[in-house]
């Protein structure tokens, strides 16, 4: 019966995504070469071109799809990789060679590149969390990218909650270390420290084996740790707590 129900979730998803692509192509627009990845396996040349927005799109495909619950997570990467292949072959050719992408498409490092390769339905969970948690902070504070505002702490440690809450601490320790690989200094301690607050403050709400704690419930409390100086930012470079500034 499962291996109907996978089935089924493949049919419709690979129509789906077709459709997508289909209606986002310029004719004129040459695609990238077919060989760049397989059904059942992201190539590297396929992971050069996927940005975190993209996994987060494919996330939000394949989870659109209501019978994909019940699925092992081999079978949701099998699902979600053609979608991202897709995604890749719809983009200009031109404009990926150039590097020429807006500011909120950010490339995945290579220790990411590497978890995707080998998770990708994970990638596109984790991303979709970053989407969250850029999109919340932006909403609740200003400035949410800079390293001195608490807006910036805020979004580091949503996301990692959020990505406990979907994944389980341990993989989004991982994923969380895996985009933090290429960076050193300073700020890199205070995202460090942000993003453990994030999963310690989920795993603290997660009191209830049935229900777990809403985006809601996660934002209230973790601003009401920032207000109380709880968390991180960096200012004149040295680690400084966090304050009640920079709500919008």
């Amino acid at each position: 019966m499962k291996q109907m129900v996978f089935a089924f979730v493949c049919f419709c998803i690979l129509g789906l995504t077709s459709t997508i692509v289909s209606a986002n192509e310029v004719e004129e627009t040459p695609n990238l070469p077919n060989n760049l990845g397989t059904e059942n396996k992201l190539s590297d040349e396929i992971l050069n071109v996927l940005t975190q927005e993209d996994f987060a799109k494919a996330n939000e495909i394949l989870t659109k799809n209501n019978n994909i619950d019940n699925l092992a997570e081999e079978d949701l990467d099998k699902l979600i990789v053609p979608i991202l292949i897709n995604i890749a072959n719809s983009k200009d050719n031109v404009i990926m060679r150039l590097n020429l992408l807006p500011d909120a498409y950010t490339k995945l490092n290579a220790a990411e590149k590497k978890l995707a390769k080998a998770h990708p339905n994970q990638a596109g969970i984790v991303y979709n969390c970053s989407g969250a948690a850029t999109g919340l902070a932006g909403k609740l504070y200003v400035k949410e990218n800079n390293d001195n505002h608490n807006g910036n702490a805020f979004k580091h440690s949503f996301w990692n909650a959020a990505m406990t809450r979907d994944l389980g601490a341990t993989k989004a320790k991982t994923w969380a270390d895996a985009h933090e690989s290429e960076s050193k200094g300073v700020s890199t301690d205070m995202d460090l420290k942000n993003n453990k607050i994030g999963r310690d403050t989920y795993a603290a709400l997660n009191t209830n084996i049935i229900i777990k704690p809403s985006y809601n419930k996660i934002q209230k409390e973790l601003m009401k740790k920032i207000d109380q100086g709880k968390l991180y930012r960096v200012v004149k470079g040295k680690l400084v707590k966090t304050d009640k500034s920079g709500k919008k």
